[in-house]
């Protein structure tokens, strides 16, 4: 299952997609289409996990544990199922360019 979550935290965000990061948390996926390859990249409060033990329920879960390890409070959160999906790939967290390409997929 694909779970994308999106949270804001009292403070901390960048050590809080590290800690995430590190169990698995992903902010980009690729998209190939026969020679080409896109990578989409997600918001800097948004990151998603694939598995099979995966759900919305243990993103919520892993998300409060990491920010307690830091000594931050979870603000708001949504974690949910993804599958069909559509979006504007953009460029990764940080990156100062913009690339404005849609493309509809499922995966």
């Amino acid at each position: 299952m694909n779970v994308l979550i999106c949270f804001e935290v009292s403070g901390k965000q960048d050590q809080v997609r590290k800690e995430l990061t590190s169990l698995g948390y992903m902010s980009s996926w690729k998209v190939k289409r026969g020679r080409d390859e896109t990578t989409f990249h997600l918001p800097s409060n948004m990151l998603w996990k694939k598995g099979e033990n995966m759900s919305p329920t243990k993103a919520k879960e892993e998300l409060k544990k990491s920010a307690k390890a830091l000594k931050v409070d979870v603000v708001r959160t949504i974690a949910v199922v993804v599958s069909k999906w559509d979006g504007i790939t953009g460029t990764s967290v940080g990156s100062e360019k913009s690339v404005a390409e849609t493309v509809e997929a499922t995966s």
